[in-house]
């Protein structure tokens, strides 16, 4: 009866980790989003025009299993019934409305959809790191035992160092990239010109 009296009077006494159902929700939420992150960073992997965001993004790819081990752990460490999910959650990402994304997706050139896709990145970071740090707080308000607290910490401290990099680099790729396409956009319009001029010319001479 105590025990029983501690898992359902949880105003009074929340209880320990393996006592309260609502700590091992939070972390299978936690695990489908990091479910979710792997399928959009091995997806940004084949994709990505850039070298050094294609390694910086399998960097972080192999941290994303590992955060994803972290957290199967912890919940079937301390879950009883409840097993690790497989789900995947809804990433953060921006969804413009239907019309203006065809657009987007149908008229950008590569590097144009790269630094969008790089956007999406920092955005999806960012939020994870939100993510954690309130599900940090949640588990010190609920007493949660410090190995399940500092798992989390671990991931937080992930996500923040890959975030911080998509910060300091994203512009300077984006600028790099966009000027690579202007020159290039340049170049074809002197191409095509001189390539009308030389047409016009062959035309004058055998009229």
């Amino acid at each position: 009866m105590i025990r029983m009296s501690r898992r359902f009077n949880g105003i009074h006494s929340l209880g320990s980790s393996s006592e309260n159902p609502v700590i091992v929700a939070g972390l299978n939420l936690a695990l489908s989003y990091e479910n979710a992150a792997i399928d959009r960073l091995e997806k940004r992997i084949s994709k990505t025009v850039v070298p050094e965001v294609k390694e910086k993004l399998k960097h972080h790819l192999v941290n994303t299993k590992a955060q994803q081990d972290r957290l199967k752990q912890r919940i079937e460490a301390i879950g009883g019934f409840m097993q690790p999910t497989s789900e995947k959650g809804k990433l953060p990402i921006p969804e413009p409305p239907s019309i203006l994304k065809t657009m987007i997706e149908n008229n950008s050139s590569n590097a144009e959809r790269e630094v969008w896709e790089s956007l999406n990145d920092l955005i999806i970071e960012r939020a994870e790191a939100i993510m954690y740090k309130g599900g940090i707080q949640a588990l010190e308000l609920l007493k949660a035992d410090k190995k399940t607290i500092d798992t989390l910490k671990k991931n937080l401290k992930e996500e923040q160092s890959f975030g911080d990099w998509l910060e300091r680099n994203n512009p300077k790729i984006a600028k790099r990239l966009m000027t690579k396409q202007v020159e290039q956009s340049k170049k074809r319009a002197k191409k095509n010109k001189r390539q009308e001029n030389e047409q016009a010319i062959l035309e004058a001479s055998v009229a």
